[in-house]
């Protein structure tokens, strides 16, 4: 049987936990605003301005890449690699912005209880929690294809200006 003050101890540590918990999805809602506020506007400029910058030179060197094909062959390499790039970085974030929310709904999912250990882990915690890290790790992925579009777009217009 428990005491008045094992009870009054077992209810405080409860409300702390409790507490504990509702301060980690406040700080992933935070993180969910930088994401879609910071996180998607960066990336995409740095690749926009790649593809700024080679239409630039496409415009000032058309005289010069016209009369050989593969100029103009290698110049669309290089737009497609950059519009990649773009298209990838505009995705990554966005897929760090849902994996942000994932992680947000599993902490609101658990169960919150006066027993030890006062917060579990329900069905539905865990089902976002992994929805979660799959969109963390896309988010991953796309941000490397990003850099390496980008690198391989950056490696073409070297080419082609050694060409011309």
């Amino acid at each position: 049987m428990e005491t008045e003050k094992e009870y009054e101890q077992r209810i405080a540590s409860a409300e702390r936990e409790h507490d504990r918990a509702a301060k980690a999805a406040e700080q992933h809602n935070k993180q969910v605003e930088a994401f879609s506020l910071l996180g998607m506007k960066a990336p995409a400029l740095v690749a926009a301005g790649g593809v700024a910058a080679a239409l630039g030179f496409y415009s000032a060197n058309y005289a010069r890449l016209k009369p050989d094909p593969a100029n103009l062959e290698n110049f669309n390499s290089v737009l497609m690699w950059l519009f990649l790039g773009l298209l990838l970085t505009v995705a990554a974030p966005g897929m760090a912005y849902f994996s942000q929310i994932a992680y947000v709904t599993s902490l609101t999912k658990k169960d919150y209880i006066w027993e030890h250990p006062f917060v579990s882990e329900t069905r539905g915690s865990r089902i976002f929690e992994k929805v979660g890290d799959a969109c963390r790790w896309t988010a991953v992925a796309l941000t490397l294809g990003s850099i390496i579009s980008i690198g391989l777009g950056g490696i073409s217009f070297l080419s082609l200006i050694h060409r011309i």
